[in-house]
């Protein structure tokens, strides 16, 4: 009779401490990954930098990847990837005729309980008074759940526009430092 008291005690306790565990729903994640993403790409859009540290992981595992046509930036730890974009940042200013669009597309994500690996196609249209720029790239992140939100520590954009044309890229980088 002691064992089937046991027994009964152990299994209830099982069923309350499995009960109480958050269920992981992958779809409902996906969508909270997406708005980060979207919601560090605003920051950067809006030249907010307090903002867009708020999606990053800010430790020295964060990690930047940025290749394009004749350059590339690798970064390591928030402390370097965190001054790279302030500077980016407090170092441009928009064209008072610039106005910036951001198109994000053909999402894979690949989603854990703690983590997520994505990948999006991405294009950005800065149209101006009498121009319009477009650069497009593909988008690689992976990102954690710290403390129930989800952060990106790991980014690498790589152009995938202006190979055989005028380098968009650099003129838009230009534009954004000219002010």
């Amino acid at each position: 009779m002691k064992t089937v008291t046991v027994l009964i005690s152990f299994l209830l306790m099982m069923v309350v401490v499995t009960g109480c565990q958050e269920s992981f729903d992958p779809e409902k994640e996906k969508e909270a990954i997406i708005k980060v993403i979207n919601d560090e790409t605003d920051a950067y859009a809006d030249y907010n930098f307090e903002a867009l540290a708020e999606t990053h992981l800010q430790d020295s595992t964060n990690m930047r990847l940025t290749a394009g046509r004749d350059t590339y930036v690798f970064l390591e730890g928030w402390d370097a990837v965190g001054k790279y974009l302030q500077e980016d940042i407090e170092g441009a200013t928009a064209p008072e005729d610039q106005h910036v669009s951001v198109e994000k597309s053909n999402y894979r994500i690949k989603v854990y309980p703690e983590c997520a690996w994505v990948v999006c196609d991405e294009k950005w249209t800065y149209r101006y008074t009498t121009d319009t720029v477009e650069i497009k790239s593909i988008q690689v992140r992976f990102l954690e759940k710290v403390e129930g939100e989800w952060k990106i520590s790991f980014i690498s954009f790589v152009g995938t526009s202006g190979y055989d044309e005028l380098d968009e890229a650099e003129e838009i980088v230009n534009l954004r430092q000219a002010g």
